[in-house]
């Protein structure tokens, strides 16, 4: 789990940094155009990823209550 949160971590900063470039006029057009793509990619799974430890806390939860400990 630690490595998926590394993972998504480094997704979020690296979208930042691409972001950054693009916004200052710093790329061509086939390149801001490319960045804009991977962007919205990491974006996807990330939120995909947010979702997925949330099932997994819901689950935890689940498990936990019905068991009664």
């Amino acid at each position: 789990m630690k490595a998926v949160l590394i993972l998504a971590t480094l997704f979020v900063f690296i979208s930042m940094l691409l972001n950054a470039a693009r916004r200052k006029g710093k790329l061509n057009e086939d390149a801001n155009r490319a960045v804009a793509g991977l962007a919205s990619s990491m974006r996807i799974f990330v939120y995909g990823l947010l979702f997925f430890v949330a099932i997994v806390c819901v689950a935890v939860a689940w498990q936990s209550l019905k068991s009664g400990t």
